[in-house]
């Protein structure tokens, strides 16, 4: 049994893509739930695989929640502000879902809304004059809901249907619209 709720999220000022300012306000005046995940474009494997997930993930989503006034809205912010520029994140968003938006922002930008999401992430030193480096960070998806209240989160190894259907469930109780069920209705003889 879970009692309180954790601190995490809050508001935030990035850019998105196409050199957008938005912040938090911006998608929750659209009402929509937010599916938010840490990456870097240069990761050669764990972020790329991550937001394929994501993708499908919000795919079964919109199916399985089609009756709902709301949608899924994904975002992806870097923790890469360095490398991440607005130009790098448009060219690395044409291989997600098209309504991916990526974020960027001021090093100190990103430092805020990592520690609000309570995301790891650690630069190289020798970082600062390199073009080619890692960075170590955690792996995690966070669901928020219209309102800004932090809902759930999903580590890595959670399988898209596994997240589509929590997420879709979040989205229904939220939104006090249960799904039609067919089961109980009996057809004319």
């Amino acid at each position: 049994e879970t009692v309180g709720k954790a601190l995490l999220g809050g508001p935030f000022e990035l850019v998105n893509q196409d050199g957008v300012p938005v912040t938090d306000a911006t998608y929750r005046e659209d009402g929509k739930f937010l599916l938010i995940g840490f990456v870097f474009s240069h990761c050669p494997a764990v972020c790329p695989a991550e937001l394929v997930k994501m993708s499908r993930c919000v795919d079964m989503i919109d199916s399985k929640t089609k009756d709902l006034p709301v949608k899924i809205q994904p975002i992806a912010i870097t923790v890469d502000p360095q490398r991440d520029t607005v130009g790098q994140l448009r060219a690395f968003k044409q291989d997600f879902h098209p309504r991916f938006e990526f974020l960027t922002g001021t090093p100190r930008q990103i430092g805020r809304v990592t520690k609000a999401y309570r995301v790891y992430f650690s630069v190289p030193e020798d970082a600062v004059d390199e073009e080619d480096f890692l960075i170590d960070h955690s792996s995690v998806s966070y669901l928020v809901a219209p309102d800004g209240e932090f809902l759930e989160f999903f580590p890595s190894l959670t399988e898209a249907d596994e997240m589509a259907d929590r997420i879709s469930a979040k989205m229904r109780e939220k939104t006090g619209i249960e799904p039609v069920s067919y089961t109980h209705l009996t057809l004319p003889t």
